[in-house]
């Protein structure tokens, strides 16, 4: 857990704090600049999540290692019923198709029927005049009239049946792709419930905003809180805490000596780069608010300093008196 320094007599002596006019002493921890920032995600169902499991802090992970898992709440019943649902559109538009595919078979025999049918009636109808009675010759003609008309209607009873076929597949082919999305993003909310690394480094616990402690498993979390992040040596940065007295005595372009909190730790410099315009509060420190600002090392940093280490820090004696 990030806390202000203890070791204030090695801190003393390594930035000079007997001298008249140094700036205040100020508690921050390093940080990755291009850290992979971890969040509680946007899942169905529910605008909190609780965090069931992380990786231990300071630990090393790689990339795809599973870092943080969430409990998947009523996620897991969510996927088995949008499967239920997928498994019932796909058999409800399997019938539905079958059923219209039949209809369309049996038009399609319906008019192989009436085009036999036309062609006896051409054989008969094509007898000449006067070789039959003139009786049996209207009624062969009568009867080539009547089936070529049925053969229309057979047709267009196809052509409708086929219609039918094609708007049926559209319909279900579209209810099943709905329901196979509806099972894929209930899939993909279970799957994003184990949070993976994507870049190696070290995890570190963030801190809850509504109280300024660190988040540790077993914690509820809205949606979008900063749960932890993956950092490493790259690209550092440092984090301070300016107690709201001290905070006009910091401002960008400062240099300042700074010192981790760790045994042997060698002091290196920085350089204010930012401070922020509102304070906030930290339940574990005071009743007091603290101002955020960043720094950035000059000339490098000592190879132990690490991302999420603990370190304190003086604005020099020069710049403190401008």
């Amino acid at each position: 857990m990030i806390r202000p320094c203890t070791s204030l007599a090695a801190l003393a002596a390594l930035l000079g704090t007997a001298s008249a006019g140094a700036g205040p002493l100020l508690t921050g921890v390093v940080e990755d600049v291009n850290a992979q920032t971890i969040e509680m995600p946007s899942l169905p169902g529910s605008w909190q999540r609780r965090i069931e499991w992380m990786a231990q802090e300071g630990s090393e992970v790689t990339v795809g290692d599973i870092v943080v898992r969430l409990e998947p709440g009523d996620l897991t019943a969510q996927e088995e019923q949008a499967r239920a649902n997928l498994e019932r559109a796909r058999l409800s538009a399997e019938r539905w198709v079958d059923e219209e595919r039949l209809q369309v078979l049996e038009a399609e025999k319906a008019v192989a029927q009436a085009e036999s049918t036309v062609r006896i009636a051409e054989l008969d109808a094509s007898i000449p005049r006067g070789t039959i009675p003139q009786l049996d010759f209207d009624r062969f003609q009568l009867a080539l009239e009547t089936a070529r008309q049925a053969l229309i209607r057979a047709q267009a009873q196809l052509l409708n049946a086929s219609e039918r076929l094609a708007d049926v597949q559209a319909e279900t082919n579209l209810e099943v792709q709905q329901a196979e999305a509806r099972h894929a993003r209930m899939l993909a909310a279970l799957e994003a419930t184990g949070i993976r690394a994507e870049k190696p480094g070290f995890i570190i616990y963030s801190e809850n905003p509504w109280n300024g402690k660190k988040i540790f498993p077993g914690e509820t979390l809205f949606t979008g809180i900063e749960i932890a992040s993956i950092a490493s040596r790259e690209d550092l940065q440092i984090r301070f805490w300016v107690h709201e007295a001290d905070i006009l005595d910091v401002r960008p372009g400062m240099k300042m000596t700074i010192v981790a909190d760790a045994q042997d730790s060698e002091p290196f410099t920085a350089e204010v780069t930012w401070v922020s315009n509102q304070a906030v509060k930290k339940d574990d420190w005071s009743d007091s608010g603290y101002f955020s600002a960043l720094a950035e090392p000059v000339g490098g940093v000592p190879a132990s300093i690490w991302p999420g280490m603990s370190v304190m820090g003086r604005v020099s004696v020069a710049d403190a008196d401008l």
